[in-house]
């Protein structure tokens, strides 16, 4: 009996259902996997790769022994993600952020930028996957 009197509740029910489920779908179709450029992460991104990159004595050495191209470096700065968490980003008195994805070769690379005036300065370069010999300063 209590379902006959709760019929028009469960039909509003899978109305809502029915267009909250097509709502998610055409937005899916419309965004994909883009991410909304208003993110932290995002702008961050942004404002690297608006930046020249200049590369310190320790990334060069670093880049040099693990066998990492700019090419790389490019592919993590179009793709890669911030990791937040690892980054220091109140330092003084230039932030620096710590940048980790996958290059089209498929290295997992983790870099460390300090964004400074209209210099982002490559200070980091290192394999995730591979255990570094590299004796750099």
């Amino acid at each position: 009996m209590a379902l006959l009197n709760s019929s028009p509740f469960f039909r509003r029910l899978k109305l809502y259902g029915f267009g909250l489920g097509l709502g998610l779908i055409l937005s899916y179709a419309f965004f994909g996997d883009r991410y909304p450029t208003w993110l932290p992460g995002s702008i961050i991104m942004e404002e690297l790769n608006a930046r020249s990159i200049s590369y310190s004595d320790r990334s060069k050495c670093l880049m040099e022994c693990g066998n990492i191209t700019t090419e790389s470096i490019k592919d993590i700065l179009a793709s890669g993600d911030v990791n937040f968490g690892d980054s220091d980003v109140h330092r003084e008195p230039c932030p620096s952020y710590v940048i980790e994805g996958e290059t089209k070769a498929g290295r997992e690379l983790r870099l460390v930028f300090a964004k400074c005036d209209s210099v982002a300065e490559l200070t980091s370069a290192t394999d995730i996957d591979a255990a570094s010999p590299c004796k750099c300063p």
